[in-house]
């Protein structure tokens, strides 16, 4: 249901999981229980792989559902390659590999706008790169202003402040 957990930072143990259908996010608490958004699984999204590979006993984000949902969660002892090297093993390994790689992409480019130290220099490098991906200067979010606050790190009411600025400036128009 939306707000459960699928697994939380520190108790579940970690596994294979892959969202059937619905939305969710992945979350990252600090001791103080301060949060950041890390990332969106959406429908079809593999996620938790790499700590279930890394065997360790617990893992240190938590997915929660944004909305109602099912979750296909998978113990990775379960899944091995045979010895006679199959095509189907293969096309796993290689499928596994890729996920890994477009996820190692995107926490790349997650530490391309953090890098950015003004929150105007944050907004517009995403902006850049949502441009870049729906070929128009026209485009829609992913996420809420919180969401989009908490993905890029940065204050909810500072960031509507700048977006208010940049949009007074003539830089951007918003609905």
């Amino acid at each position: 249901k939306k707000g459960d957990f699928i697994f939380m930072a520190g108790w579940s143990k970690p596994e294979v999981s892959i969202l059937i259908s619905g939305r969710a996010q992945i979350v990252r608490e600090n001791a103080w229980g301060d949060s950041m958004l890390v990332g969106v699984i959406e429908e079809g999204d593999m996620f938790g792989e790499a700590f279930a590979y890394m065997d360790v006993k617990s893992i240190p984000v938590s997915a929660v559902a944004a909305e109602n949902g099912e979750a296909l969660m998978l113990d990775v002892k379960c899944i091995h390659t045979c010895e006679n090297s199959c095509e189907f093993h293969q096309r796993f390994v290689l499928n596994l590999v890729r996920i890994i790689a477009r996820k190692n992409s995107m926490l790349n480019q997650k530490m391309f706008y953090l890098n950015h130290k003004t929150i105007r220099g944050r907004l517009t490098a995403y902006f850049s790169d949502l441009i870049r991906a729906q070929s128009s200067f026209t485009f829609e979010l992913p996420f809420n202003r919180t969401e989009l606050a908490n993905y890029l790190c940065i204050d909810r009411s500072a960031m509507t402040r700048e977006l208010s600025n940049m949009k007074r400036e003539g830089i951007l128009d918003y609905q």
